[in-house]
């Protein structure tokens, strides 16, 4: 396989321009042997370069004459325009008539200024200084004596050619790599180009997507402020009516209707409540909590709730509790019982028969609590496992399904153990049953004396049959600052049945009047609607802050997301409590931020 060729053959072309005939014929016995080199040129290339004096026929060079100037200046044109210019021209100086040597070199240069000149004189009519004010000083001129030695002809003309041929190669070398160098900042240009096209591609949709999220966060926490405040009064009712006609068998079905009513009612709440808790964890801003609290009450609470409807199933519902379960833990007692909420309620749901298992013990080596919630349902096949965890996912996915459910809760509940720094795993077979496993961390709290003044009750007070350790002290003076009618009438009668003395306002405007009037005497806290007309509880609560009123402020909102949260502490409240509201965490906020209740003045 032959080579491919490196360029264009070498340039020998060389242009003699002598008015002297016997010149032109010593030119070409140097340069164009009929039969290569003499021996004597042989010799003397040997001598010069201190080699063996070669064998092998040096190049041939083209030569063409000329006997004037002009006629030489001719033919270079001619051979410029023809794309084969001369490499090397031998200019004679003294050439009478017409152009002499120095005006036939300016003529030549400026047709081809890469032309390599050799200037043969035996005499000149100038002198070197004046040739070099013409000329110039440049690499491309050199000078030879007659009568010239033919080897110093010979190199010259090889030196030259030579240096021609290179210099065209490095300057076709030159362009070649500005070409690349043009291709590729162009390509880069154009690469640069399409990636800041993508780039605005991907800020627009990206805006976009913030807008749709931003859109999808409001809507939703309009729709659960407009539900949970209706759902505060069904709930409440519920539970009142329910305390009303427990024990009478007269009124069995009116009781099963308000259990019914209630159940249905909290359920609601709790979707509302994983919608949100999805949507704060898309936009990566679901937060938790960091305070002290007990696991073992947390998760004894879950059980007793869910109690009854494992009953109503005729399902077992077991709870096995290490001994060496930490007393308290730094977690978010609200989030923990949120995921066992949702995965207990989802194990008695899918349990026919048999029983619901939860165990709650201490990895020391982890520091972590481990709940367990073992089930004897119809269990999942592997596939199904996989898919467990993406949002709005069910393991029965036909329309058939015996099961209802968002398939919102065990998504949230593996992200929130994670950011109580655990996890949830599953292990599951069909038709045997299901495994939970919860972790979460295990951070002992600092030590804390429990809030002095809060009046300590056994587990089920004797006039609510409520599940509390606080309620407010008898006689705590509390403003209500809620604009609807039933709330208000829900929240008046809970309170006064503990004790507390309620006075109502019906937006923030009257609230404002009726802790700045004498004759309202003290209130020892507030509760504030957040959503009212005439003037809201945040502008409220600003405006009783900026009076210098230092008393407690505890925010009811039926927005809950973070941001009303911080709102709300923006404002200057002092706690929050999300509708529907429930009675135990109000109770226990009241004692603890009204520990010793102050008297109005005689």
């Amino acid at each position: 396989m032959t080579a491919a060729p490196l360029g264009p053959a070498p340039n020998r072309r060389v242009l003699v321009i002598d008015d002297n005939e016997a010149i032109h014929a010593d030119f070409r016995k140097i340069l164009t042997p009929a039969s290569g080199p003499s021996d004597e040129l042989l010799a003397a290339e040997a001598a010069l370069f201190g080699d063996a004096p070669a064998q092998s026929v040096a190049p041939a060079f083209e030569l063409t004459s000329a006997n004037q100037g002009k006629v030489g200046y001719e033919l270079a044109q001619q051979a410029h325009a023809g794309g084969a210019p001369f490499a090397v021209a031998f200019v004679d100086m003294r050439m009478p008539p017409g152009w002499d040597g120095l005006q036939t070199i300016e003529h030549l240069w400026r047709l081809d200024p890469d032309l390599e000149v050799v200037i043969c004189t035996a005499f000149s009519d100038y002198s070197w200084d004046e040739t070099v004010r013409r000329l110039g000083h440049t690499d491309r001129l050199l000078v030879v004596k007659k009568p010239f030695d033919r080897v110093e002809v010979l190199q010259v003309a090889h030196a030259l050619t030579q240096k021609w041929n290179l210099q065209r190669q490095a300057r076709r070398t030159l362009g070649e790599l500005d070409a690349l160098v043009r291709d590729r900042t162009a390509a880069l240009e154009s690469a640069r180009d399409a990636l800041l096209a993508a780039n605005r591609d991907l800020e627009h949709a990206r805006d976009a997507a913030e807008a749709a999220n931003r859109s999808k966060s409001m809507f939703l926490a309009n729709v659960s402020h407009e539900l949970r405040t209706p759902l505060t009064a069904i709930v409440g009712y519920a539970e009142e009516a329910q305390e009303r006609l427990a024990g009478r068998a007269d009124l069995a079905f009116e009781c099963d209707a308000l259990a019914t009513i209630h159940r249905n009612a909290l359920h609601l709440v709790l979707v509302i409540g994983d919608l949100l808790d999805v949507s704060k964890l898309e936009a990566g801003k679901l937060q938790v909590e960091a305070i002290a609290c007990s696991p073992r009450d947390v998760v004894r609470d879950v059980v007793h709730m869910l109690q009854a409807k494992a009953d109503d199933k005729g399902v077992g519902l077991a709870l096995d509790v290490a001994t060496e379960l930490p007393s308290a833990i730094v977690s978010d007692p609200l989030r923990l019982r949120q995921i066992l909420l949702n995965l207990i309620d989802n194990a008695i749901k899918f349990t026919s028969t048999g029983e619901v298992r939860v165990g709650a013990a201490f990895d020391a080596d982890r520091d972590q609590i481990v709940f367990s919630v073992r089930d004897q349902g119809c269990g999942m096949a592997p596939d199904t496992v996989q898919r467990l965890f993406r949002p709005f996912e069910q393991a029965d996915v036909t329309t058939t399904r015996r099961y209802g459910g968002t398939g919102l809760g065990l998504v949230i509940s593996r992200q929130l153990a994670e950011l109580l720094g655990g996890g949830v795993t599953v292990t599951s077979e069909a038709g045997v049953g299901s495994n939970f496993t919860v972790r979460v961390a295990a951070h002992a709290p600092a030590a804390a004396a429990p809030a002095a003044g809060a009046v300590a009750r056994a587990d089920r007070h004797p006039d609510t049959g409520m599940a509390s350790t606080l309620l407010p002290v008898p006689g705590t003076r509390v403003l209500v600052v809620e604009d609807g009618r039933d709330n208000q009438r829900l929240l008046t009668h809970v309170l006064r049945k503990v004790g507390v003395d309620v006075t109502l306002a019906d937006h923030g405007a009257q609230a404002l009047v009726k802790v700045g009037a004498p004759a309202e005497g003290r209130f020892d806290l507030v509760l504030m609607d957040i959503q009212m007309p005439v003037m809201d509880g945040l502008a409220a609560t600003a405006a009783l802050r900026a009076a210098g009123h230092v008393l407690p402020i505890v925010a009811l909102s039926a927005s809950v997301m973070h941001a009303d949260r911080e709102a709300c502490n923006a404002a200057g409240c002092t706690d929050f409590l999300g509708k529907p509201i429930e009675r135990c965490r109000l109770f226990e906020t009241i004692a603890r931020l009204v520990p010793n209740p102050g008297r109005p003045p005689a």
